[in-house]
């Protein structure tokens, strides 16, 4: 449950709340505040691991960061899928500690090491701005009301009456083919963004409604406080909270669309190998990354899964069930994060 309106001053409205000694006991109540939320401090955890992850990935495996290695077959013969070695140090050259994916044949471990820069660079490219233009549009809505208010929540209604994934695959299909091969996974992220948003949006609306309506709102719009005073220092801090809730939807919403374009791609494709499809003979341009050897963590699984089928008696599991869990644990991180952010404010609310 979301936590009560503050003041403007984060908790009960004093008039010494300016004092000297103010600054020192809100640094203390926040961090006694941070020792209550141990859900914060493990989810800080878990992405300060992914962040280092992501800024060694060039030491850990050097060469070109954009280029995974490709075991492939001769002729029309598929190469042997390598399984998990659990080597103690997973790196040393020709292992493959977590195991080989099938389709193109990546390397597991080196495929989700190298992707890791990238997909957190797309993911900060469409979550922030999200958040963002959601806070902007429905605290601006919520404030205002009237006529801006059925413009904004029209438009927001607009995005949120067509399915992300299928807005986000028929824009692919005609914005990417004219795109710069460098530059469409940055692309498919501002595709992705123009259709995330609407959701934040409409959160943050009815959460700011219900704050414009508060004594302390009206006391400050009483005392002449501008609009824009009015939405920066008293309603937009106070509408936040929805936010932290959304976030991990919207990871979800966009590993789910990005992951399942590219196990599309794989399906369809007749030049990937071990999947439903024949054997590799000059595989053409990805859709939506650079290359077709790109390291990324959606296409890393999606090639591990064109090889693995339930019901079938030898099944390179390891291609699924590894990146899967790689994704998943980062995915923990967010939520745990969000989640403590939300107590955090919410036990400052309360001091």
């Amino acid at each position: 449950m979301a936590p009560g309106p503050k003041s403007p001053t984060g908790g009960a409205s004093v008039p010494g709340d300016e004092e000297t000694g103010t600054g020192d006991r809100k640094g203390r109540a926040r961090f006694a505040g941070l020792a209550r939320t141990p859900s914060l401090i493990a989810g800080i955890v878990l992405l300060g691991i992914y962040a280092g992850v992501g800024a060694l990935s060039p030491l850990l495996y050097p060469g070109n960061p954009a280029v995974l290695p490709i075991h492939v077959g001769t002729g029309f013969a598929c190469p042997t899928i390598s399984g998990p070695t659990f080597s103690l140090w997973p790196l040393q050259g020709g292992a493959f500690p977590l195991g080989e994916t099938g389709g193109l044949g990546f390397n597991v471990l080196q495929g989700l090491v190298k992707g890791t820069p990238y997909d957190l660079l797309l993911l900060t490219e469409i979550i922030v701005p999200a958040v963002l233009v959601g806070l902007l549009v429905g605290t601006l809505a919520g404030l205002r009301g009237g006529i801006l208010d059925d413009v904004l929540m029209a438009l927001t209604d607009s995005f949120l009456a067509v399915p992300e994934f299928v807005v986000v695959a028929l824009a692919s299909i005609y914005v990417l083919d004219v795109v710069n091969p460098a530059d469409r996974l940055w692309v498919f992220g501002l595709l992705v963004l123009s259709v995330v948003w609407a959701p934040y949006a409409r959160v943050v609306r009815a959460r700011a409604r219900t704050v414009a309506q508060l004594p302390f709102v009206e006391a400050a719009r009483a005392s002449g406080a501008s609009g824009s005073r009015l939405m920066i220092r008293h309603v937009l801090p106070n509408s936040v909270y929805p936010v932290f809730a959304q976030v991990p939807t919207t990871l979800a919403s966009v590993l789910t669309i990005l992951g399942g374009l590219q196990y599309a791609y794989t399906l369809i494709n007749p030049a990937l190998c071990h999947g439903l499809v024949a054997p590799p003979l000059a595989p053409p341009p990805l859709p939506f990354l650079p290359s077709f050897n790109f390291p990324e963590w959606t296409w890393v699984l999606a090639n591990g899964a064109t090889a693995w089928t339930p019901l079938a008696s030898a099944n390179p599991w390891w291609g699924v069930v590894f990146p899967a869990l790689w994704i998943l644990v980062f995915g923990l991180g967010v939520i745990l994060t969000c989640d403590g952010l939300n107590r955090l404010l919410s036990v400052e609310s309360q001091d």
